[in-house]
């Protein structure tokens, strides 16, 4: 009884090892399970930050020859830093930023630079976009554009500069 026993048991503990053999089909279940759960479950689907990020509309604008990459998305004044009258239809964002520290300090360097127009706007959730230039002509948009590109002090991770355009004007609070 005691062989069978240590057989049997051996049995059952050789099967596992025998049946987990990695292949290819099974590293691509994991990969699809993992992808289908992630995207179902993102942790913040059906939340206010979810719905402001769907809002924003990334695209690109056509100005003269050029093409120029374009966020629409609904933007407020900063308060203390910006008001209305100060963003117009057409604006040259170089950054964004989670912190308004970071977003003033970098608007201080370009006011510096020679931007005198640079400011802040803040979407709702909140994310501070620091603005280089804002007209409300297309045409001094991508002159604009070009200028703040080809400027090595203005230091821009991919996409920016981009040309932010507000959904609604900003409302001061």
């Amino acid at each position: 009884m005691k062989i069978y026993h240590m057989l049997a048991t051996a049995a059952i503990v050789a099967v596992p090892f025998v049946s987990c053999k990695t292949n290819e089909a099974n590293y691509k279940a994991a990969y699809e399970a993992v992808k289908e759960k992630t995207e179902t479950d993102s942790g913040i689907e059906g939340t206010i930050y979810e719905k402001i990020r769907k809002e924003s509309v990334n695209s690109h604008t056509v100005i003269g020859r050029d093409t120029v990459p374009t966020v629409t998305v609904a933007v407020k004044c900063v308060k203390g830093v910006s008001l209305p009258a100060d963003i117009k239809s057409y604006n040259i964002a170089v950054a964004q930023f989670k912190q308004v520290f970071n977003a003033r300090s970098l608007m201080e360097r370009l006011r510096g630079y020679g931007y005198n127009t640079a400011t802040l706007v803040e979407t709702a959730e909140p994310l501070y976009y620091v603005i280089a230039v804002t007209t409300d002509s297309a045409e001094e948009a991508g002159a604009a554009y070009e200028i703040v590109k080809a400027d090595k002090r203005v230091f821009s991770k991919t996409p920016y500069p981009l040309l932010l355009r507000p959904q609604r004007y900003p409302l001061a609070e």
